[in-house]
């Protein structure tokens, strides 16, 4: 028997600080997108092809126009008299002046600050810094971690961002409706998910049973990334009918998994044989057991045993060794 972590230990989540990324996986159920967020200072889009975010992690015109004219104002009616006659102070006055008439121009001629999701393209697209050019990276692809900034309550504030895919020391943070970071992040890769149902919220509710169809006519394909909480279809008729292709019992974490590692999918093995397991004192079945199978090649299948003790099992012709598995919790 093999004993395994429950859900996200620590151990996990400090693994992952010290390899340097976020794994895209929805760690945790993300807060709803609400449909008076659109078009105000946080969504301008939201449906399910594209996702448009406005960024406030670009310099702000505002702050580069109010902070030098209020310092100007100060020398100039409560300063000194003479605070002029110096070299120095007056390469100060040029500077802030220079700062105020680069606010002001930068205030009328700010490109769009926009962060992009493309659902059905499977890209991320963020902004530059004031007029630099952004990038475009394949979300599958992209390498997410956290930065941390000080918050107003003098507190770590750990934001959300995105490498570069060119620059090592360089990327862009993330924004969106939560602030949490591994929230936002859950957001970012549920939305992402093709393969799944629109993430919660009322702002998508137009756009579920389009969502709905489209992945039913491509035969309702399994999730491309980790769900440690169920991401459930609109309507239990929509629920009852995807069940037929994969349900969210399959496709919902329950503990930690070796990275490669897969649950059972009948639609792909679908030469496995059925098998029902007794303990051998009781001749009970040995219910809802989780079960690891380890193959020669390295493959390793998660599987689970029903109300009467049966599963799926590989075929003899297969090398392969079985293991109940324990759940400890972290």
């Amino acid at each position: 028997m093999e004993k395994v972590t429950f859900l996200k230990s620590k151990w996990k989540r400090i693994k992952e600080f010290l390899k340097g990324h976020l794994d895209l996986e929805i760690s945790v159920k993300p807060s709803a997108v609400k449909s008076k967020l659109i078009n105000n200072k946080i969504f301008k889009k939201a449906d399910d092809c594209t996702v448009i975010i406005i960024s406030d992690a670009q310099s702000s015109p505002q702050g580069l126009i109010i902070v030098p004219f209020l310092i100007l104002l100060f020398l100039f009616f409560l300063g000194p008299d003479d605070m002029f006659s110096s070299l120095g102070s007056l390469f100060i006055t040029l500077g802030l002046f220079s700062l105020l008439i680069l606010g002001i121009i930068y205030y009328f001629t700010i490109p769009s600050k926009d962060i992009i999701l493309k659902r059905y393209q499977g890209t991320l697209s963020v902004p530059g810094f004031m007029w630099k050019k952004g990038f475009t990276i394949e979300f599958s692809k992209g390498r997410f971690g956290w930065v941390g900034t000080g918050g107003s309550s003098g507190n770590l504030d750990m934001v959300l961002a995105v490498k570069h895919p060119d620059y090592l020391l360089k990327g862009a943070k993330l924004y969106g409706h939560i602030t949490k970071f591994d929230e936002l992040l859950s957001f970012y890769v549920w939305y992402m998910d093709r393969n799944r149902p629109l993430p919660p919220g009322d702002a998508f509710d137009p756009y579920r049973e389009r969502d709905f169809l489209r992945r039913k006519a491509e035969g309702f394909p399994p999730p491309l990334y980790k769900s440690y909480v169920p991401t459930p279809e609109a309507t239990p008729e929509q629920q009852k009918e995807r069940e037929q292709y994969w349900t969210d019992e399959q496709y919902t974490e329950k503990f930690e998994r070796e990275e490669g590692s897969t649950w059972y999918d009948p639609q792909i093995h679908n030469d496995w044989e059925e098998t029902t397991y007794l303990k051998p004192e009781t001749k009970n079945p040995v219910a809802n057991r989780y079960v690891k199978f380890i193959f020669n090649d390295g493959r390793i299948i998660y599987s689970q045993t029903n109300e009467d003790g049966s599963l799926y099992e590989p075929p003899e012709s297969e090398n392969f060794e079985m293991l109940f598995v324990s759940i400890k919790k972290p």
